[in-house]
């Protein structure tokens, strides 16, 4: 994201990973796969929730997963030691951003820019109080946008059926049952629940998608804190009816660190709220289409006009020289998030010729054509485009992970550099 950073930051990468990881495997051998239930999907358009079901797995393992994932390097509530500041991705870019980090001011006026939308990701506390765990587990599967004003999401890890089942155990423990709450399904309070989104400035934070609401106009620069309020159409996959309830009746009874304020909703708009959020009709989502790709260039291009629009801002954070870098080339060169070492580095027209390594230690091209006959690099920035609308692809991992794909003129410029030969 940031061009070329000192040790501290090529060990970051909010929500990054590797171009290798097309091709990656977890770093620890997962079970053999038991039968897949039916997942949560991006997009659900039912008016109601039946939770596929799910058998609890190993908790235990699940943690020591947590740590192999290195989810704590993005995420607080892990359970894990906090992470040291060269692998602490949102710290890092806090004290950036915060005139904290050791740099020279015009570095760090230099990095800014970059990491402002970064600084933010939900912590993974007390989920057992709010999530399902088969939803857990199938987020972690199928990462998907689920918060509209947060630039990054969750990247698509290399994980086994098994071990998102493990992690989701885990995260989603809690000690004794959850108290019981009403919930009402009646129509009338499904209709008063949809006005109240609007009543009591739900909308104001959250989208709705699918009710037919309109966000307010601002008058003022949105709140930092925007950025995890999540699209409230998930609600129902995400959450039992009876947790949508306790969330709404005190947010911070069920997690302690929520930015989600108590808004000291009566009961009976609590009950509504829920209803509707629960059981409220939804329009299915808009059929989105990939981004359209544009034909190569007939024009010349050179390896420093794509380096400077796409490489170094993109690629170089995750996948850099160890050696310059004092030691750790990013979890796409030297590994990291699960993932093993690939060695692939983008800080140089020399390192990205000479490729990466495979599961075999054995040197492969990043040029080298997919199934489809497509450059791997390539490959992977087209692969991102269709990853957000739910088409994953078991060959190639679409890059950047967990950040909006590139631009088709990015990828077009990227492209045409490969079909003219990589000219220097």
């Amino acid at each position: 994201m940031l061009g070329s950073l000192p040790r501290t930051l090529h060990a970051l990468g909010l929500s990054l990973t590797l171009l290798a990881a097309c091709q990656s495997s977890p770093t620890t051998s997962p079970r053999p796969e038991k039968a897949k239930s039916v997942a949560f999907r991006p997009g659900s358009d039912a008016t109601a929730v039946v939770a596929p079901a799910f058998e609890p797995g190993d908790a235990a393992r699940g943690k020591s997963l947590v740590g192999e994932f290195e989810c704590h390097r993005c995420h607080s509530g892990t359970g894990q030691p906090p992470a040291r500041l060269d692998q602490d991705c949102v710290g890092c870019h806090e004290q950036i951003a915060t005139d904290k980090f050791r740099a020279a001011p015009s570095k760090l006026a230099k990095w800014k820019p970059h990491i402002q939308p970064y600084r933010d990701v939900p912590s993974l506390g007390e989920l057992g109080k709010r999530l399902r765990p088969a939803w857990v587990r199938d987020y972690l599967l199928h990462p998907h946008d689920l918060r509209p004003n947060l630039a990054q999401n969750m990247p698509r890890l290399a994980i086994s059926t098994d071990q998102a089942t493990d992690i989701a155990t885990y995260l989603t423990a809690v000690e004794g049952p959850a108290p019981s709450v009403p919930v009402s399904a009646a129509p009338a309070h499904v209709a008063r629940g949809k006005e109240l989104l609007t009543e009591r400035g739900c909308v104001g934070c959250h989208r709705v998608s699918g009710a037919g609401l309109s966000e307010p106009p601002r008058t003022e620069p949105a709140p930092r804190t925007l950025g995890l309020a999540p699209d409230l159409r998930f609600a129902r996959e995400r959450s039992e009816p009876a947790a949508i309830s306790r969330w709404l009746t005190d947010p911070t009874q069920v997690k302690h660190d929520t930015a989600m304020p108590n808004l000291h909703l009566a009961a009976d708009d609590v009950r509504d709220l829920t209803a509707f959020l629960s059981f409220g009709e939804l329009a299915p989502p808009p059929r989105a289409e990939p981004a359209l790709r544009l034909p190569v260039l007939e024009r010349r291009v050179g390896f420093d006009e794509v380096n400077e629009r796409v490489f170094a801002v993109t690629c170089r954070h995750c996948h850099t020289n160890p050696d310059s870098a004092g030691g750790d080339g990013g979890p796409g060169n030297t590994g990291g998030f699960g993932f093993k070492p690939r060695k692939i580095d983008f800080s140089s027209y020399q390192g990205i010729q000479s490729g990466g390594v495979d599961a075999r230690g054995e040197r492969v091209s990043l040029f080298a054509p997919t199934k489809e006959g497509v450059p791997l690099l390539v490959a992977a920035l087209l692969a991102r485009g269709r990853e957000t609308l739910g088409r994953e692809s078991e060959e190639v991992r679409g890059m950047p992970l967990g950040l909006p794909p590139l631009s088709a003129e990015q990828i077009q410029l990227v492209e045409s550099w490969v079909a003219q030969g990589r000219p220097l």
